[in-house]
């Protein structure tokens, strides 16, 4: 296998101290107790791959494709290891290599085919002219009253949004390690959204991949809107599940709070919340290609609301509300208490209609 991507990231797999802190709230070794499955393993398996230690193979490629990517191994490490960029690297270089799972190949081909995941040509972004750009994702244009919600919230707010005929981000692609075919997407991005500039997105995951793949100066929707909601009193009692990509990444925990509790919400906290929290098992790709792991790690999630006492639980990403919705169902089919898994957008909605 030629360790083309690896390569580029080598010296950083000599920091790692092997010191395991990593191991602790891994979310998928939880979940499988093997070190392989952590953190540190993913990155001996990675070294091992470029030094031609270990052969490619079906075994390995399922190691390095069970992440979630949710980056608390990155929060944990006293080293700073780029333990993402290094898994990112060997999933590059063995879908080179042809260890692409089949599912993955789909998802790449619908963004190819259509702009969108999802493989239909009649998923639209709702064109509207506008002040501030606006970007959905491909989740959010799959569910059009999510989207007419935030626009109205927005327009009631005094924002008047700007709705191009956007396609997919492209993030799909580099967290499954199609960056070849990232690096021909990435023109077709800019094409219908423009490149550069400032922008608000609905999507964490899209926020975060409008700064780092298209240099986007992109603000999430609760920022743009935190500061100019009216007060309410919705009498909720609610627990938030931070998503990753706010809590690690952009460092967006306070707000989605101040927000609840501005609507008359009562928010009660998960033992893991904040840049602690613990990831709902749905991203880096793990939802399409290992949905039994992805089930197994939601469902620890969801008992760690139910623990709260809380009737509602409430997150602001779109793949953490479908997979935690998921979980919910299939515990209270089992006879354990009902949990809503709500959109924070429906919340607001409530709020201001």
């Amino acid at each position: 296998m030629e360790a083309r991507e690896l390569s580029r990231i080598e010296n950083e797999m000599y920091v790692c101290i092997r010191c395991a802190y990593c191991l602790e709230e891994c979310p998928v070794r939880l979940r499988t107790g093997w070190d392989t499955d952590g953190p540190r393993g993913k990155v001996i398996l990675s070294y091992g791959l470029l030094k031609g230690e270990i052969e490619p193979s079906a075994a390995v490629a399922m190691k390095l494709f069970q992440c979630t990517t949710c980056r608390d191994c990155m929060s944990k490490c006293p080293a700073n290891v780029e333990i993402m960029g290094i898994v990112a690297a060997a999933r590059a270089d063995l879908v080179r290599a042809g260890f692409a799972s089949d599912v993955h190949r789909r998802v790449i081909e619908n963004v190819k085919a259509t702009g969108n995941i999802y493989g239909d040509a009649d998923v639209r972004a709702p064109v509207r002219d506008g002040e501030v750009p606006l970007f959905l994702g491909c989740q959010y244009m799959s569910r059009p009253n999510n989207v007419k919600k935030f626009v109205r919230i927005l327009e009631a707010l005094g924002i008047q949004p700007k709705v191009v005929d956007e396609v997919c981000c492209g993030f799909p692609m580099e967290v499954m390690g199609f960056v070849d075919d990232f690096e021909g997407h990435k023109e077709r991005f800019r094409e219908a959204f423009g490149a550069g500039g400032e922008a608000i997105a609905l999507c964490p995951t899209c926020t975060v991949f409008l700064r780092e793949g298209h240099g986007v100066e992109a603000r999430h929707v609760l920022q743009a809107i935190l500061g100019r909601l009216p007060e309410a009193d919705l009498g909720l009692k609610v627990t938030y599940h931070d998503p990753c990509d706010f809590s690690r990444t952009l460092g967006i925990i306070d707000e989605p709070r101040q927000i609840l509790r501005r609507l008359g919400c009562e928010v009660v906290e998960m033992t893991h919340h904040g840049k602690g929290s613990m990831c709902c098992g749905g991203g880096g790709g793990i939802l399409m290609s290992d949905a039994a792991l992805s089930d197994d790690i939601a469902m620890a999630r969801v008992r760690e609301a139910l623990d709260t006492g809380a009737d509602t639980i409430v997150t602001a990403c779109p793949t953490c509300e479908t997979v935690l919705r998921k979980a919910a169902n299939a515990a209270a089919a089992k006879g354990e208490r009902v949990l809503q898994v709500r959109s924070i957008e429906d919340i607001i909605w409530k709020a201001v209609k």
